[in-house]
């Protein structure tokens, strides 16, 4: 009789231990479960669905290259990443580097502009109220403004900032982040035309460009906020200059006008000044890894440009002679390619010519991309390496 209440005593024991067991299952599959959703809800809330998609359209395989267009008007190309953007006058047409088209965008813009940061693809037209986000894989966001966007760009982590008008100021910018909801900043101008602005590296700032007329003299002002503040950390005006580009390589500006380029701190301190010594600004390509790329001087009376290359800190780090006129540019890391009459040269920094590319049709436009680089005729887009 003792045996058997020891043997039902150990057999309560063992269901107790097993009960409790399927309890701490039932509880860690629970909390497994919410802490995947909620890793799967900010994952989605973010744009790294974004990212990961898109590397993975950029490795499915194509036809490869030219891609013909015969019907369409091409108005703007440019690389992200390893995929091709091609923005036509009715559709954005998004390409991979084996030449597989991902994408297709009917954008309904009359003078569509394209920008692209990180892993977002921005559409809109300066005499539209309309504005379209795009990915590699899919649409982000429409979104729709009383007055029509003078401007726009993107930062690296997908923030938008946008100009607009505004009764009874002369502009307004704007600052979504990523998540694209509610404003985050904002900023009325009421004594200057606002036209450009751009982000930080690290996109917890911005510096934003605009314009009057004081006593006669054009007056381009440069304004810098933190977007978690409400008053300006730097004001710098330029008189008798146009502020053509800003941009912030490595976490320093560059400050862009038609007679040199100014650099300061992410905090705003006056570092640098490069001037062009009365050489006139004929194209510039600001988006290199600390490179910028200048075209300089006039063709029309000297035959001859200089394409000068800057370094982040403001340094001239070479300079080409070029004896045609150029017609396109584009930079990507610290190569740039240029076209200049019936051929494209492949530079790097260091202003070494790595390679000229004789197309046997007329070029429309170039796009230097990793290792790469695509240019247009007038029936088709061709790719060809760089080294």
């Amino acid at each position: 009789m003792g045996q058997l209440e020891d043997i039902e005593r150990l057999r309560k024991k063992r269901n107790r231990r097993q009960s409790i067991k399927r309890l701490g299952t039932f509880l860690l599959a629970v909390l497994l479960f919410f802490g995947v959703l909620f890793a799967w809800t900010a994952i989605k809330s973010s744009n790294i669905t974004e990212v990961v998609t898109g590397a993975l359209a950029e490795l499915e395989s194509g036809e490869g290259y030219p891609i013909e267009f015969s019907s369409a008007t091409i108005r703007q190309t440019e690389t992200m990443g390893n995929s091709l953007l091609v923005l036509t006058d009715t559709h954005l047409h998004i390409y991979n580097r084996h030449g597989k088209l991902l994408r297709s965008v009917e954008h309904q813009f009359t003078d569509p502009v394209m920008k692209c940061a990180g892993s977002r693809i921005l559409l809109y037209d300066p005499d539209s109220t309309r504005l379209l986000i795009e990915s590699k894989t899919g649409s982000v966001r429409e979104m729709a403004f009383d007055y029509p966007v003078q401007f726009a760009t993107l930062s690296a982590g997908g923030d938008l900032a946008v100009i607009t008008n505004v009764q009874r100021f002369l502009g307004q910018v704007v600052v979504y982040s990523s998540a694209l909801s509610d404003p985050i900043f904002s900023w009325k101008s009421a004594e200057s035309y606002l036209y450009h602005v751009a982000f930080s590296s690290d996109g917890e700032s911005i510096a934003v460009a605009g314009a009057q007329v004081s006593e006669g003299d054009l007056v381009s002002g440069l304004t810098m906020y933190r977007l978690n503040g409400q008053e300006p950390f730097l004001q710098k005006d330029y008189v008798g200059e146009a502020i053509h580009d800003l941009s912030c390589q490595n976490g320093e500006w560059q400050i862009l006008t038609d007679r040199g380029a100014y650099y300061y701190s992410g905090s705003g301190r006056e570092k640098e000044h490069y001037s062009f010594n009365d050489e006139p600004l004929r194209a510039f390509c600001t988006k290199g890894d600390g490179l910028s790329a200048l075209i300089l001087g006039d063709y029309q009376e000297f035959k001859s440009v200089r394409l000068s290359f800057l370094s982040g800190n403001g340094e001239e780090n070479a300079a080409l002679s070029l004896q045609s006129a150029v017609e396109d540019m584009d930079v990507c890391g610290t190569n740039a390619a240029v076209h200049l009459g019936s051929k494209i040269l492949i530079c790097n920094a260091g202003g070494e010519i790595l390679k000229e590319i004789l197309p046997e049709k007329e070029v429309l436009h170039i796009a230097l991309g990793n290792q790469v680089v695509y240019y247009v005729t007038p029936d088709a887009v061709c790719q060809e390496s760089i080294r």
